[in-house]
């Protein structure tokens, strides 16, 4: 499980610094509205890497703990290593800093160490709801290719 999440956050984490390359290259870099593109990365990485755990370790099916704690171990290794490069950056780079804090409501509130707080909590929630969502998907997708005889064969003892 460990090195799926580590693997897979180690992608999440080079997709983001990717996107923030290049659209810094392209003077980009301080529009706000771009983190939808990480946004969609990130909900690209975790389904992959839930489903990664579902398919090598099948005894984690219909365990949504499992795959929650996958994808939020996945989006902690991409967030925490993009918040530490995305807080140097902008320790480096004050014009960014300055568009940025111009462009934003909290003003001059806003510094290297505050934006990284923001990334990291907003990772984090990302991380949390995207995980329980696209565990429930995988684990739904996974039963259908199954069939339906061996669907919730797990929570067949309940019944009765």
């Amino acid at each position: 499980m460990k090195t799926i999440a580590l693997r897979f956050g180690l992608y999440f984490f080079g997709g983001l610094v990717a996107i923030f390359l290049l659209s810094y290259l392209l003077g980009l870099a301080g529009n706000y509205e771009l983190r939808v593109v990480n946004g969609l990365l990130h909900v690209t990485v975790l389904y992959y890497g839930i489903k990664q755990l579902r398919l090598k370790q099948p005894d984690t099916h219909q365990n949504y703990v499992s795959g929650v704690a996958q994808g939020l171990y996945i989006g902690a290794v991409g967030t925490v290593l993009f918040t530490i490069f995305t807080v140097l950056f902008l320790s480096a780079d004050s014009g960014l800093m300055a568009e940025l804090q111009a462009a934003t409501p909290i003003g001059n509130a806003l510094t290297p160490l505050t934006s990284g707080v923001f990334i990291l909590m907003e990772g984090v929630a990302v991380s949390l709801i995207g995980s329980y969502l696209l565990t429930r998907y995988v684990d739904a997708r996974l039963e259908a290719k199954e069939g339906a005889d061996n669907a919730y064969a797990s929570r067949g003892s309940i019944v009765g």
